[in-house]
């Protein structure tokens, strides 16, 4: 019996898809009933101690004091200033005559003042201070990885690496199967 679908014709024999699912589904059970496993015992060799190497980044602090040359800055009141005016203008009173006397005592009080502000700033300090960097020292150190495992059975040798350390002997799974 045939359908279309899509404009494709298609087979609709159920019994010819079972028939050949049953026929695969018999070749792969004749196989597993050959097939046999078993465990038997096989004859350690040797064990060997693998290690990895690992780097270790230790962190440490490296401090040191550094000297800082600070510049004093003025107090914040202009008092000094007032009192370098004042007594500028005190000095340039005393030179000129009329007008000339007028103008020397007001650049004798701003030079007064000017001096007082300069010598505020030119003041400096050394300050000491601690600086700390975080640097790393790196060593090398190795540690223990795993075991290699070398091991006989029926006059062949294998190997296999485990976490744990085997006995004089050790279990393994034999499978037979027949060759078609």
């Amino acid at each position: 019996m045939y359908f279309l679908y899509k404009g494709e014709i298609y087979e609709k024999n159920i019994y010819k898809k079972l028939k050949n699912f049953v026929l695969i589904t018999l070749i792969c059970s004749t196989q597993s009933v050959f097939a046999a496993s078993y465990t038997d015992k096989a004859q350690v060799v040797s064990i060997e101690d693998v290690y990895r190497e690992h780097t270790i980044k230790q962190p440490y602090q490296d401090c040191y004091t550094k000297e800082f040359h600070q510049k004093v800055g003025g107090d914040g009141s202009a008092t000094n200033e007032i009192l370098g005016g004042i007594l500028g203008g005190a000095i340039g009173n005393q030179f000129g005559g009329g007008n000339g006397k007028k103008a020397m005592t007001v650049a004798g009080a701003l030079l007064g003042a000017s001096i007082a502000n300069d010598s505020e700033k030119t003041e400096y300090r050394v300050v000491n201070k601690q600086i700390c960097d975080t640097k790393y020292h790196y060593r090398s150190e190795k540690r223990f990885s795993h075991y290699l495992v070398t091991y006989k059975y029926n006059g062949n040798v294998y190997s296999y690496t485990t976490g744990n350390k085997p006995g004089k002997s050790i279990r393994v799974q034999v499978r037979v199967t027949p060759i078609m």
